[in-house]
């Protein structure tokens, strides 16, 4: 997403219209901050102390330098969300809505994937846990997270390699255990 075709960074003395910077971002600024934190009003708070951020330093986002505007903002809101996280260590588990469209058993069987992969991402290390968010909820390229975490490219690769294998051991050990509980009940039967 380019938004810099919609919404320009005016030339230094020119004014600026904040909300209309940043408008577009609100709904994705807030996701991030919500799967990173798992509480809703720590997220909203977390988007409002980037919000006003952003505001006091729009001066020193300079596009020039390669970054869109939406990266520059995410990477204030991945800050902020991830200082909520080192404040408040509890977390509550994130909920999706069912998709009405699907199979009942389908959806069912699907949602119970989602909320077994959420699991193990909620495990997951705060630096972990927002590569994957940026990555695969934001879709944010790996050198636009780089930018936006302060690390190398290599770096998020890494972390990205890391939490696909958390996710998959998570999932083989639910499944294994899953087999034991049916193998069990077989035998008593």
């Amino acid at each position: 997403m380019n938004e810099s075709n919609h919404y320009p960074i005016p030339k230094e003395g020119s004014p600026v219209d904040f909300e209309t910077l940043v408008q577009p971002h609100l709904t994705s600024a807030f996701r991030v901050a919500f799967l990173i934190v798992h509480d809703y009003h720590l997220a909203q708070d977390a988007v409002q102390e980037a919000l006003w951020e952003a505001y006091q330093s729009l001066y020193r986002y300079d596009k020039r330098k390669g970054t869109s505007f939406r990266a520059w903002f995410m990477k204030i809101v991945t800050y902020r969300a991830l200082n909520m996280v080192r404040r408040k260590k509890n977390t509550e588990e994130y909920m999706d809505s069912i998709d009405l469209g699907q199979n009942p058993l389908e959806s069912i069987l699907q949602k119970e994937k989602e909320q077994q992969i959420w699991q193990a991402i909620q495990l997951m290390t705060p630096k972990h846990r927002s590569a994957v968010i940026l990555y695969y909820y934001e879709g944010f390229s790996i050198a636009e997270i780089a930018k936006i975490l302060g690390v190398f490219e290599g770096t998020v690769k890494s972390r990205l390699h890391k939490a696909r294998k958390l996710i998959a051991e998570k999932l083989q050990v639910k499944k294994e255990t899953h087999l034991i509980s049916e193998m069990g009940a077989i035998m008593h039967d």
